[in-house]
C-alpha cells in the first residue's frame, strides 16, 4: 500500500531514533531540539510521532532534561557548550545543549488534546529526578502513535449528509422536469426568419470587429505614448550633458 509523507517519517523516527544505538548526551540533545522545532511546525500526526520520540530521547538521556529549564541562556550545562547553530552539519556541534525546549510551551496550548497533552507530560520531567519517569500517557512508539491519531481524526470527521430541504427542492426539480419526445421538438414552431438571422449575426459581429479595432488602436496610442515619452527623457538627458559640458570648460 502507498504511504503517506508523515507515515514515511514516523517509520524513520521509529528506526533511527527509537530503536536506534544509545546517542551520546550532545548528539542526543541536537535531536531533542529539532524535533521539537518540527513538532511546532508541522500537523497533528507528524507532532505527536515527534513528541514521543523527543520524550523518549529525554529518557534515555537524562543530562538533556536541562534543556527543560525556563531560565534565560539555556539550562544548567549551556556553559558547556557555545551557542546553537540549528544549521550544524555535525549534531554534535550544533551547541542544542545551551537552549530550552520553549516550543513545549506553545505545543501546550496545542488546539489538538492528544499534542497538547503530550506536550505537558514532557515538561513534567522538569520536576522529576534522573531516575524518574514522567506518567506514560501512551507505550506507542512514533509509527504506532501516528497510525493511530490519523485514524482517529478520521473517525471523527463528520458524514456529509444531505439535508432534508435540500433532498425535497430535488424532488420539485424532478417533477417539474419533463422529457420531450423528437415529435414534440419537431411540431414546434421554433424556427428563426433567415433575414432575422442575418441581421443578429451582423450586429454580433459588427459589435467583436469594433472590440478589436478598439484593443488595436489602444496598443497604438501606448506605443506612441511610449515612444514620446522616451523621447523627452532622451532630450532632457541631453540638455544636462551640455550643461555639464559647459560647466566644466568654465
Amino acid at each position: 500500500a502507498c504511504r503517506d509523507h508523515g507515515e514515511v517519517l514516523a517509520d524513520a523516527l521509529k528506526t533511527l531514533l527509537w530503536e536506534g544505538k544509545q546517542q551520546d548526551m550532545l548528539r542526543a540533545a541536537a535531536f531533542i531540539k529539532r524535533l521539537a522545532t518540527f513538532a511546532l511546525s508541522f500537523g497533528s500526526t507528524e507532532a505527536i510521532a515527534a513528541l514521543i520520540t523527543l520524550r523518549h530521547l529525554l529518557q534515555k538521556n537524562t543530562k538533556c532534561r536541562n534543556m527543560l529549564e525556563n531560565d534565560a541562556g539555556g539550562g544548567s550545562l549551556s556553559s558547556l557548550v557555545a551557542k546553537y547553530d540549528p544549521e550544524a552539519k555535525d549534531p554534535y556541534l550544533s551547541g542544542a545543549l545551551a537552549t530550552v525546549l520553549w516550543e513545549l510551551s506553545l505545543l501546550q496550548k496545542h488546539h489538538d488534546e492528544t499534542v497538547s497533552g503530550m506536550a505537558s507530560n514532557i515538561l513534567s520531567m522538569a520536576n522529576l529526578n534522573a531516575t524518574q519517569n514522567p506518567v506514560q500517557l501512551s507505550s506507542s512508539n512514533p509509527l504506532e502513535a501516528y497510525k493511530d491519531l490519523s485514524m482517529g481524526r478520521e473517525l471523527s470527521k463528520p458524514t456529509h449528509k444531505v439535508s432534508q430541504t435540500l433532498k425535497c427542492k430535488r424532488k420539485r426539480r424532478s417533477k417539474e422536469f419533463v422529457a420531450l419526445s423528437t415529435d414534440v421538438l419537431e411540431k414546434a414552431d421554433c424556427t428563426v426568419g433567415e433575414d432575422e438571422l442575418r441581421e443578429k449575426l451582423q450586429s454580433h459581429f459588427a459589435v467583436l470587429r469594433g472590440i478589436s479595432e478598439n484593443e488595436r488602436l489602444r496598443t497604438e496610442l501606448n506605443h506612441a505614448l511610449s515612444s514620446i515619452n522616451m523621447y523627452k527623457e532622451y532630450k532632457k538627458q541631453k540638455k544636462a550633458s551640455k550643461k555639464s559640458k559647459k560647466a566644466a570648460k568654465a
